[in-house]
C-alpha cells in the first residue's frame, strides 16, 4: 500500500513518527511539507498532519479515486465556526459555546457581561501570529474587548477574511467564543478506520493557568496533559464522547482519520460544552507511541489488537524563574524531552509559567512515561531536580 502524508516542517514531530508507523506496517509513504500543487503519482491513501491541507487532500483523493472524506467534511473540519454551526445543526447545540464571526459592534452583544476569546477560525493556538496582538488572547467583556483592540479593523478585516499564508493560503476569519471558566479538561483521541469505525484509543486529563496581561484581557494556556483511565473521566464527558464521534463520522462520511480532541470543558453551570476538534493524529498520540517502543500506531493502522501498558504525562519542566547565564549538557536527559533537546542560550528567561508560543522564553517540555499518576509524579520530581543542576543564573 502506498501512503501520501501532507504536513508543514513545522510539524515535523506528527508527520515523522507517522511515516515511521506506516514503514514498520510494511507500507510505503511519501511526505510533501510544501509545494503541494505539485504533487504526482497514485496513492492508495491520503494523510493530513493539519487541517487546514484538507482540501489538498480532497482534490488528491478525487484524482486518485479514493472516498475517505467528501466536499462537506473538508468544509466542516477546516473551519472551527463552521464546525460550531455544524455540531449545532447536528443536535449537538447543548456542547457548542456561543461563538461569531464580527463584522459590526453589535455582534458582539452576546459578550456584554461575559468572557470571550479572539481566534482565528483556521489555524492553531500554538502557532500564535504575534503580530496582531489579538488572536487566542480573552477579554473579560465587550467593554474591555472596545478599551483593548482597534475594533473597527478587526470588523473590516471579517468583512472579506485575509489570506493566511500560514495555513496553506487558505481564507481566514477571527471569531469570538465564549470564554469557558474552568481549569480542567479531557480530550479524547479517535481513529477511524477503512470501514468508517470509530475506535476510542485514549483520553487525556489537561489544565488550564490564567496569566492576567491588563485589567481588559487575559490568556489561557494549558499546563500539562495525562493520560487518565476511563473512571478518572466524568460521567457526562463519557457519555458524550463516544456518540459525538459515531454522529459526525456518520454524517461526514470520514474514514481513515485521526482526530485529537475536542476538548470537552465545563461552563459555570456545570454543562458540558466542547471546543477544538482536531482532525489529525494529535502530539499526544505520537507520544503514546514512543512510550510503547514506536509500536502503538503501527497496530492501530492495520488494525491489529492493542493493549496501552504506559501511561504518559506532557508537562513543561518545573524550573526556577530567572535569566539563563549558562546551560550545561543535558543530552542523558533526551528521551524525556517531548520535542528535540531545548534550544536553551545564555540571556533567555525562564518565567513563572512556560507555554504556548511565547517568543524568547526558556522552556523544558517534558514526556513522563509511568503506570499511574503517583510513578509520574515521582518521576517527573526526579527530573526537574537534575535538570535544575543543569541551569546556571
Amino acid at each position: 500500500m502506498k501512503n501520501l502524508i501532507l504536513g508543514f516542517k513545522r510539524g515535523r514531530n506528527k508527520w515523522h513518527g507517522f511515516s515511521e508507523a506506516l514503514q514498520n506496517a510494511g507500507q510505503s509513504v511519501d511526505v510533501v511539507i510544501d509545494n503541494f500543487d505539485s504533487i504526482e503519482g497514485k496513492y492508495d491513501r491520503i494523510w493530513c498532519m493539519a487541517e487546514s491541507l484538507l482540501p489538498v487532500q480532497l482534490e488528491l483523493e478525487k484524482r486518485n479515486g479514493l472516498n475517505n472524506i467528501t466536499q462537506k467534511a473538508v468544509e466542516t473540519l477546516v473551519n472551527k465556526k463552521k464546525f460550531d454551526d455544524f455540531c449545532i445543526a447536528s443536535e449537538f447545540d447543548m456542547l457548542v459555546p456561543y461563538s461569531v464571526i464580527p463584522t459590526c459592534l453589535e455582534d458582539l452583544d452576546y459578550f456584554y457581561k461575559k468572557a470571550f476569546i479572539i481566534k482565528p477560525v483556521i489555524g492553531s493556538g500554538s502557532k500564535q501570529n504575534f503580530d496582531t496582538n489579538i488572536a487566542y488572547l480573552s477579554y473579560l467583556n465587550k467593554q474591555a474587548f472596545l478599551k483593548s483592540v482597534p475594533c473597527d479593523l478587526l470588523f473590516y478585516v471579517n468583512q472579506n477574511g485575509f489570506i493566511d499564508k500560514n495555513f496553506n493560503n487558505l481564507r481566514n476569519y477571527y471569531m469570538a467564543q465564549e470564554f469557558l471558566e474552568h481549569n480542567t479538561f479531557y480530550a479524547p483521541y479517535f481513529y477511524v478506520n477503512e470501514n468508517g469505525e470509530v475506535k476510542h484509543i485514549f483520553t487525556v486529563e489537561g489544565h488550564l493557568h490564567v496569566n492576567k496581561i491588563d485589567e481588559h484581557k487575559f490568556e489561557a494556556k494549558p499546563t500539562d496533559f495525562m493520560m487518565v483511565d476511563d473512571n478518572e473521566v466524568p460521567s457526562e464527558v463519557l457519555y458524550y464522547r463516544n456518540y459525538f464521534y459515531e454522529t459526525i463520522v456518520e454524517k461526514l462520511q470520514i474514514k481513515n482519520m485521526f482526530f485529537a480532541g475536542p476538548d470537552f470543558y465545563f461552563d459555570s453551570d456545570k454543562d458540558v460544552k466542547i471546543i477544538d476538534c482536531n482532525p489529525r493524529i494529535g502530539t499526544g498520540l505520537q507520544i503514546l507511541n514512543e512510550v510503547h517502543n514506536n509500536e502503538l500506531l503501527t497496530k492501530i493502522i492495520l488494525n491489529k489488537p492493542f493493549e496501552i501498558e504506559t501511561k504518559f504525562w506532557w508537562v513543561p519542566a518545573k524550573i526556577k524563574p530567572g535569566r539563563i547565564k549558562e546551560v550545561k549538557d543535558m543530552s542523558k536527559f533526551q528521551e524525556y524531552f517531548a520535542f528535540p533537546t531545548p534550544q536553551l542560550k545564555p540571556g533567555m528567561v525562564f518565567p513563572e509559567f512556560a507555554w504556548g508560543a511565547q517568543q524568547n522564553v526558556a522552556k523544558i517540555i517534558l514526556k513522563i512515561p509511568g503506570k499511574n499518576k503517583s510513578d509520574m509524579h515521582e518521576t517527573y520530581q526526579t527530573l526537574c531536580e537534575q535538570l535544575q543542576n543543569c541551569i546556571v543564573y
